[in-house]
């Protein structure tokens, strides 16, 4: 560190060898990456989707939660598949989406890992980009209700006392109260699995990893360095060279959506802070 090159043009960081990928065909290639689920596959899946009686081609978590259930997982495993799985945000699973939340039960089950963000192949055709994602603005379906502020994302309660939560819903950093800041992009689910590939990676136990810490990571999304150093960037709001546990999440979160299609910003918007 030193106070006169604080105005130096420098390289940026090393995050660690990735496969070089041009800008221009990064997309075009994402979207020509075979589906992981196989044809067959899918059939079988569609049969049990249509069996839950979707309402608009769409499953809320109480009929999703008897067929999660039935893998006997670990109900924080099931909630993050879950969370990976609701691909576009809206509290629902659509025919594609559940898709990949079978498939990624029928993985846990077998004792693979799941992986901390879905790769290109685990995503559906018709939710890359380009491919008519649906619109950021959910849908209103009757169900769909939010987790507490705070708290961890858990199955839906189904055949309780009445009121009690039909979905999986998202949470926010602070408490939900009118007048309250906006809810943060990163889902309960996401901090909860960032947060334990955090506590691995903070071998100084010291609260904060560093881009070295971190290369092997975020190396493997397989994006450009450019990209990855722009995401550090932006989540690194303090320039302190290193990520606490809320900025490596949002980390996280900013690369799950750019291999979905969605570019990171050129600056924070108030949902991400």
């Amino acid at each position: 560190m030193n106070v006169s090159k604080l105005s130096l043009e420098t390289p940026a960081p090393d995050l660690g060898p990735v496969e070089p990928v041009e800008p221009a065909t990064q997309s075009a290639a994402s979207s020509n990456v075979p589906w992981d689920i196989t044809p067959s596959e899918k059939a079988k899946y569609d049969q049990v989707f249509d069996s839950l009686k979707p309402v608009q081609n769409m499953l809320a978590g109480d009929k999703v939660k008897p067929v999660l259930m039935n893998s006997k997982l670990p109900v924080d495993v099931l909630g993050w598949i879950w969370d990976m799985s609701d691909i576009d945000k809206d509290g629902y699973l659509d025919r594609d989406e559940f898709a990949v939340a079978m498939h990624l039960v029928y993985q846990a089950r077998e004792g693979h890992e799941l992986p901390t963000i879905l790769r290109p192949g685990l995503i559906p055709p018709s939710k890359r980009k380009g491919a008519g994602l649906a619109s950021s603005v959910a849908p209103s379906m009757p169900g769909a209700v939010p987790v507490l502020p705070g708290a961890v994302p858990v199955l839906p309660a189904i055949g309780g006392a009445s009121g009690a939560g039909s979905g999986f819903g998202r949470s926010t950093p602070t408490q939900g109260v009118v007048g309250s800041p906006l809810p943060w992009v990163v889902t309960a689910a996401e901090k909860a699995n960032s947060d334990a590939i955090f506590k691995k990676l903070d071998t100084d136990m010291d609260g904060l990893v560093s881009g070295l810490e971190t290369r092997d990571v975020m190396a493997k999304s397989g994006l450009p360095t450019n990209i990855l150093a722009h995401i550090w960037g932006l989540c690194d709001s303090q320039s302190a060279g290193k990520l606490t546990t809320d900025q490596f999440a949002l980390a996280m979160h900013l690369i799950q959506q750019k291999l979905q299609g969605s570019d990171p910003p050129s600056q924070l918007t108030p949902e991400m802070v």
